[in-house]
Formats: structure tokens, sequence, C-alpha cells
């Protein structure tokens, strides 16, 4: 992916702290309140981690503007989840990922 971009996934050291693998790991996804932002979101899970091992849950603002998506990883490895963070800071009109 794009060297360009600052934004990436919490440090590895910080991830294998409080994570084992394989395991479950939790990312939240906020963006706009649209199917194609929530699409690009579980496409992003998907390209990493099979889609059987992905549980998906959409949240909305009550205005339907803005929406949270958490995808719920069954992850094999740390890289697993950092490739994942790398993609979803690609999706266009990501506002912010905890």
């Amino acid at each position: 992916m794009s060297g360009d971009n600052p934004r990436r996934a919490p440090s590895r050291e910080a991830i294998l702290a409080v994570h084992q693998f394989p395991g479950e790991f939790v990312i939240k996804a906020f963006g706009p309140g649209t199917s194609e932002f929530d699409d690009a979101v579980v496409a992003a899970a998907h390209a990493e981690v099979p889609p059987e091992r992905v549980q998906v849950q959409v949240r909305r603002t009550a205005s339907g503007s803005r929406h949270c998506v958490t995808l719920t990883l069954m992850a094999e490895t740390v890289e697993q989840v950092e490739e994942v963070y790398t993609r979803l800071y690609l999706v266009e009109k990501l506002f912010m990922i905890l």
C-alpha cells in the first residue's frame, strides 16, 4: 500500500501487548452514512480475513448521516490486523478508526 499515508495501525508491540493470535480483534471505522462506505470497509476486511471469520455490525447516527462499521476479526496473525488497518486507511471519506 502507499507509503505516503502517515495513518497506520497501532504499533505491533501495542497490539501484541493486549491480544493473542489467533484471536478476536475489533476495529471500528467511522464514515459517511452510505452503503458505499459500509461496503468499502467490509471489502477491506475481507481482502485480508476470509468472510466467514469477519463479523460486521453497522450503527447509524440518529440522522443517518454517519455510520460506525464494527469489524470483529478472527485474525490468525498480527500481520492480518496490520493489513486490514492499511486497507481501511485507503477507504474514501473515512473519518476515524478506533
